[in-house]
Order: C-alpha cells, then sequence, then structure tokens
C-alpha cells in the first residue's frame, strides 16, 4: 500500500482569499503534475491515485492537487447565487499555477476538473506540455451542445430536472462523526463501487466541523449549482491546443461524449483516447490501472 503521508496539506492566498491544496514533494525539477477533482469532491478523494502516480515516477515528479472553490478544504467564499460557469474555477486555477515557480506542467483532471484542466491548457498553451482528462465531461460535437444550450434556456433558470443536481441537493449533510459518515455512504448511489479507503478519503477532505456536528465542506446546493452551469462547449478548448491530450473514459455509466463526438476527437493527430472497464469514477475504482497509463503517456519520451 503506498504511504498517503507523502503528501503535504498547503494553503494559498488568491485575491485575498484562502485556497487549499494537497503536495508531493518530488526530488528533482521535473515538470509538476497539476491534478484537479470532480464536482463535488476534493483533493484528499484520490491520494491513493496520486500517491501511485508519485511512486511510478520514483518521487522524481512533484504533484499538486488543487481544492477549487466550495470543494475540500478551500476556504474561499462559496456563494451559489454568484456561481455562473465553470470559468470560475479555471480562472482560479490559472491564479494557483502562475503562483507557482515552475517553468512548465502536466495538467491532468476527473470529470470537471479534466474541463478545467482543458480550458487552462488552451490558455496557457505555451506552459503546458501534457494534457489528461479522466472521464471528461465532454461535449465535443456542436450539434449537441446546441441543444444542451437550448434547453436548459427553456428551464428558465430553473435546472431541478438535472439527475446529478437533483441528486446532489438531497445528500445528508451533517454527521456526529467521520465514521458515522463512512457508513452512511459506503455502497451507497456514486459511492457503491468506491473502496472504503477513497471513502474515508473523501471524507478527510471533505468535512468542516460546526456547531458540534461534521459537514460537507462542499454544500449540496453548491455541488447542485455546479452540476447546473456545466460548460457544454469543451470543443472549442480542444481545438486550440496542440501539446498531446489524452482522455480516458469508461465503459458504463459514463457522463463523457457521443460515439460521433469520439470521431470527431480521434481526427485530431495530439488527441488519444481509450477506453476500459469501469464507470464515471474509474480513476478512483481502479488506481493501477489509471496510474500506469498515466505514467507511461507522460513517460513517452
Amino acid at each position: 500500500m503506498t504511504d498517503k503521508v507523502k503528501a503535504s496539506r498547503k494553503e494559498i492566498l488568491l485575491k485575498g482569499e484562502k485556497f487549499s491544496y494537497l503536495f508531493l514533494e518530488g526530488n528533482t525539477a521535473e515538470t509538476p503534475i497539476i491534478f484537479f477533482h470532480a464536482t463535488g469532491l476534493n483533493a484528499s478523494t484520490y491520494l491513493n491515485l496520486l500517491n501511485r502516480i508519485f511512486e511510478h515516477f520514483d518521487k522524481k515528479r512533484s504533484i499538486y492537487a488543487f481544492d477549487l472553490r466550495g470543494h475540500g478544504l478551500s476556504l474561499a467564499e462559496a456563494d451559489y447565487k454568484k456561481l455562473n460557469s465553470w470559468k470560475q474555477y479555471s480562472k482560479e486555477a490559472i491564479l494557483f499555477l502562475n503562483s507557482l515557480e515552475h517553468k512548465n506542467f502536466d495538467l491532468m483532471g476527473h470529470s470537471m476538473g479534466g474541463i478545467v484542466a482543458s480550458e487552462i491548457a488552451s490558455k496557457l498553451k505555451a506552459k503546458i506540455t501534457n494534457l489528461i482528462m479522466l472521464e471528461p465531461v465532454l461535449y465535443y460535437s456542436p450539434k449537441d451542445v446546441t441543444k444542451l444550450k437550448l434547453k436548459k434556456l427553456l428551464q428558465f433558470g430553473d435546472y431541478s430536472a438535472s439527475d446529478k443536481s437533483s441528486s446532489a441537493k438531497k445528500r445528508r449533510n451533517n454527521f456526529d462523526s467521520l465514521d458515522q459518515a463512512i457508513d452512511h455512504f459506503t455502497g451507497r448511489a456514486m459511492f457503491a463501487s468506491w473502496p472504503t479507503e477513497s471513502i474515508r478519503d473523501y471524507l478527510e477532505g471533505g468535512l468542516i466541523k460546526k456547531e458540534g456536528s461534521l459537514l460537507l465542506s462542499c454544500d449540496p446546493i453548491w455541488e447542485a449549482k455546479t452540476f447546473e452551469t456545466v460548460t457544454f462547449d469543451t470543443y472549442k478548448f480542444l481545438k486550440r491546443l496542440t501539446c498531446p491530450v489524452l482522455i480516458i473514459r469508461g465503459d458504463k455509466e459514463t457522463s463523457t461524449f457521443t460515439e460521433e463526438a469520439k470521431e470527431a476527437l480521434l481526427s485530431k493527430d495530439h488527441i488519444t483516447i481509450e477506453e476500459f472497464k469501469g464507470s464515471h469514477f474509474l480513476p478512483i475504482e481502479n488506481i493501477d490501472l489509471i496510474s500506469t497509463r498515466v505514467f507511461n503517456f507522460l513517460n513517452k519520451d
């Protein structure tokens, strides 16, 4: 088992607000890997995966895993009424990267985190050497985007019809102890395929004490609003990229893209798509597979 003690928790002020991140310090100055989590999750959720990648690189590559606004242990204001799009997350992630003393970065993200990483890569092209998107919420086809935007418009601001948004709003958010929270989530809904250790990591990095109780730091209303403000036109980011891109998707319960979109993506020489058995939570369900694929892709030179 990989020793998770290697990851240290750090804080940083970005425009006067406090954000949190995990840091695995490599023993060389080689290009670091920056990781972004999925909606509702946090950096700690992926400790097993990040440590396994760290070990694959013989502890040479530093890894940063950033808690986005309203998630994990970042203390920046999270007023759901002010969240209008995922650009909010990308802007702050760029501020974070610019605060680090590195010339280049390899970016990686799961689900929403993959979209955040792709927007960063499209804006900081000279600094990004590789991009890895794990089960990204990716709508590449302009036809798909038009339909989705129209559907959203016709809902006139009420997006409660979204299954993910509705589920998030109903998520329990009050616990007496960490063990009670682990008990509650184990085997339930999206956590059904998760190992218990990953559920513990998710909760240790995503619970806060308040008035004698433990609450989810990513408030269910904030998580729901994040689902509602999903970025549909990510294909615009990918069109601007020149760096190598690896997209990994599961073969069931996936929220990535259509076969039409897949064909459009595969027409780009710099984009590779790989599909494996697993769900949207493939990077949590199968860390051996994902860590090996990440290492091989980044170590190809």
